[in-house]
């Protein structure tokens, strides 16, 4: 791979230049054979008619032995190439642009050097967690060994400790020098390291590549300049493998990649103002294929300038064309320079153009499969008037714009033809572009624009609802909002009714089995798919978008009775690689397609409780984090003076994605505060053993997944989230008449409040308590009790 590796990033390099004169080589096209240089001397030659071409062939098998001679010997010169052709001072100046590689004295150059301790071999979320600790005093980066007992943490922080020191966050003496945790910060502090920032120039030349290909790369390249910090011998490929995937994650969360490891920064650049082209390519096809160009004369042979060739001029770096040929695209390709004025190619075996055209130099990536034209429908032919006539048919001019609209409508439809470089959701739907507390802000205020008042609180626990399991119910008194916060939370992100990310299914009162949802055989025994069903085969062909189901109405019928087949579903959860998988849901056995629930669909019920709807069971309230929509401030109005509207941030399913099914999957990284967590949960469940309304280790992972959350994201301080989840995970269980729940009820308040419950001063409490939203509603709860010899979660 690395050889490959190699060979590319000559094909993508623009010029090198020599280390003596500092003389410019330009990389004006490449072959199968090599790269075509073109510099002044050869130019000159071609001019004065000793060439047939301005350039020179530097073969590729050259450049490959240069590198295994750099390899074997890790410092050279340029007499150690002279074998390889008379362009040796070439040879050693391309070897020094190379990101692993470094100019030394006296015009060598070396291999770069690294030891394991540049490598961060901590994972992000174990140092951000650390880093905020410290922040907060909690202890101090010196005092690690006193502070924790057990060794497995005092290991994880040491290596976390190791991490903060390569960033700069502490100095040798393991002092804490800043304290700014902010993504521009951390993002400056990443690239200032050498052996991640070599990483991430590297990435700037794979964006041709899948994910584990540039992991491979990364790995040769490690194995070749890092060396074991104690006795310098080589890094096992584990060890390798570990630190890039770390820096991986921690270019993501410097918002520097994205999830295939291409660098955001230019795809923002390329994507900004990107125009769209089309160019129909007949015999010439293959030369400009092999050559990384498009070439058109300026003239016709009457001396006509025809603006199917002339638009050449108007492509800018960054455009996309789709290159058409023999009744298909068979490329989409990427512009990387402005057109150049240029001969026409030697290549070209034809006298029907001009010699005067201009060159654009574009990067070609072929599709897979062909895109062909008659998969494309006849009426969005029609109505793209550049590269088609009336009636849909290629023209035969050479090069047409494209409406951006009609870019889009082939990059989403036709998704699985095109590299992951330029799927519209790549460029459009970047999940690490903003940090989480910024993306709920976001959404927060795009809420807001729209015209709709939710505390910010609010989304922020919505959002880590849906984190922690894609279940959740919203209750509260009609007219709330309720489907309004669903609905705009997902457009906020991207998923809309338009683009099939968002579903509203309406629940009925006469539901009485799942076949409304999931389907059911007609009289002739054909099966016929219900809504959510339909939903589901649709996530799972994209599994990198998130899609949100909004039951309305939930509890108009038993719960129970329409959604038990699916809440087993949902408990079967698994992984299976790098994706959460569930069982099968039960479909007829003619119906031959698998249906499952992806770990791209978030299933949001609303309920109203009244006379007209029906409980929730033990089984419901324990699969679902439940929040209550029943403060109402009747004073806010949508802003009349501020008539902007915020766009939506389109997402991929990475921001919402849950990292955790068990405990297990957590406890190396986050260890203290699920410790901190559950004993809280023991004190809380020693309470309602009383009554028998204790809960089991479900509703305790998910709190603890809801607490690691929230401090990844930093969203809340640990109170307001452990408060959280107490009023949604555990107090919806409570409800009952007699002297045992209003026990249970008074010693909680109790826990929440560092006070006994008192009728007169419940207030006073309330206002001072550890966990102020929970006592709040248990005093709530303890009233409705003592005036209605009844109580419940639900009643107020």
């Amino acid at each position: 791979m690395l050889n490959r590796f190699i060979l590319d990033f000559a094909k993508h390099s623009e010029v090198i230049y020599t280390l003596s004169t500092n003389a410019p080589n330009y990389i004006v096209s490449s072959s199968e054979k090599g790269i075509h240089v073109e510099t002044k001397s050869s130019r000159n030659k071609f001019n004065e008619g000793e060439k047939k071409v301005p350039y020179v062939l530097i073969r590729n098998d050259w450049l490959e032995q240069a590198l295994g001679i750099l390899i074997d010997k890790r410092t050279v010169t340029d007499q150690d190439f002279v074998d390889l052709g008379r362009r040796h001072s070439f040879i050693l100046a391309f070897l020094s642009s190379l990101p692993f590689v470094e100019k030394h004295k006296n015009n060598q150059v070396q291999l770069k050097t690294f030891t394991t301790l540049d490598i961060p071999f901590s994972t992000v979320d174990q140092t951000v967690t650390m880093l905020q600790e410290l922040i907060d005093g909690e202890y101090t980066a010196d005092s690690i060994t006193q502070t924790f007992k057990e060794d497995n943490i005092k290991r994880l922080k040491s290596q976390a400790r190791q991490n903060l020191q390569l960033l700069g966050y502490l100095n040798k003496d393991y002092k804490l020098e800043n304290k700014d945790n902010s993504i521009q910060e951390v993002r400056k502090r990443i690239l200032q390291s050498p052996f991640i920032e070599m990483v991430y120039e590297s990435l700037k030349f794979m964006s041709m590549y899948h994910y584990k290909e540039k992991l491979e790369i990364l790995k040769e390249i490690s194995y070749l300049t890092v060396v074991s910090s104690t006795d310098q011998t080589t890094i096992k490929e584990s060890v390798a493998e570990k630190g890039i995937r770390n820096i991986f994650n921690w270019l993501k969360h410097a918002e520097l990649i994205d999830g295939d490891g291409n660098v955001i920064e230019m795809s923002e650049k390329v994507n900004k103002n990107r125009n769209y082209w089309w160019v129909n390519q007949g015999q010439t096809a293959k030369d400009e294929v092999e050559g990384g160009f498009l070439w058109a004369p300026k003239r016709n042979k009457q001396g006509t300038p025809l603006t199917h060739h002339t638009d050449l001029l108007k492509a800018n770096p960054g455009d996309v064309v789709f290159a058409y040929s023999q009744g298909a695209i068979h490329s989409i390709c990427e512009v990387t320079e402005n057109a150049v004025t240029s001969k026409k190619p030697s290549t070209f075996a034809t006298d029907l153009w001009e010699e005067d055209g201009n060159l654009l130099r574009v990067q070609y990536s072929p599709l897979d499969p062909k895109l062909k034209k008659v998969s494309i429908p006849e009426d969005k032919r029609k109505k793209e008037t550049g590269p088609f006539d009336v009636n849909g048919n290629v023209k035969q001019g050479y090069f047409y714009s494209v409406t951006k609209d009609f870019a889009e409508y082939l990059l989403i439809s036709f998704q699985e033809s095109f590299p992951a470089a330029f799927k519209l959701e790549r460029s459009t739907r970047k999940a690490t572009n903003l940090s989480e507390k910024r993306l709920v802000h976001h959404i927060y205020n795009y809420i807001k624009s729209e015209g709709f008042y939710y505390k910010e609180e609010e989304v922020k626990s919505l959002y880590l609802a849906l984190r922690t399991k894609p279940f959740v119910i919203l209750s509260g008194i009609s007219g709330t909002g309720k489907t309004k916060i669903v609905e705009k939370f997902a457009n906020s992100i991207g998923a809309t009714e338009e683009n099939g990310q968002f579903h509203l299914i309406p629940v009925r009162p006469d539901w009485s089995d799942g076949s409304e949802l999931i389907g059911y055989e007609d009289i002739k025994g054909d099966f016929k798919p219900g809504p959510l069903t339909k939903v589901l085969l649709e996530a799972e062909k994209n599994p990198e978008l998130p899609y949100f189901i909004l039951l309305d109405e939930m509890n108009l019928a038993r719960v129970e009775y329409y959604f038990s087949d699916l809440l087993s579903v949902m408990e079967s959860r698994k992984w299976l690689g790098d994706r959460i998988v569930t069982s099968q849901i039960p479909t007829p056995e003619g119906f031959n397609k698998r249906v499952i629930i992806p770990d791209n669909v978030y299933m949001i019920g609303t309920v109203n409780m009244d006379e007209t709807t029906h409980p929730f069971s033990s089984k419901v309230l324990d699969r679902a984090n439940t929040m209550e929509f029943n403060e109402v401030d009747l004073s806010f109005f949508p802003s009349l003076q501020d008539h902007q509207e915020l766009e939506d941030y389109p997402v991929t399913n990475d921001v919402l994605k849950s990292k955790y099914l068990t405990l297990k999957d957590a406890l190396a990284d986050h260890q203290p505060i699920i410790e901190r967590t559950t004993n809280r949960l023991i004190d809380i469940n020693a309470i309602l053993k009383k009554n028998k309304t204790h809960f089991g280790y479900r509703i305790r992972d998910e709190i603890c997944f809801y607490m690691i959350y929230n401090q990844l994201g930093q969203l809340m301080t640990s109170k307001e989230a452990f408060d959280r989840q107490l009023l949604q995970k555990v107090l919806p269980k409570i409800n009952g008449s007699d002297f045992a729940t209003a026990e249970i009820i008074e010693e909680l308040f109790t826990y929440c409040t560092g006070q006994p419950f008192d009728m007169a001063h419940y207030e006073h409490a309330i206002e001072h308590a550890h966990f102020p939203k929970s006592a709040e509603k248990l005093a709530t709860m303890y009233k409705n009790q003592e005036q209605q010899g009844f109580t419940s979660f639900w009643l107020g």
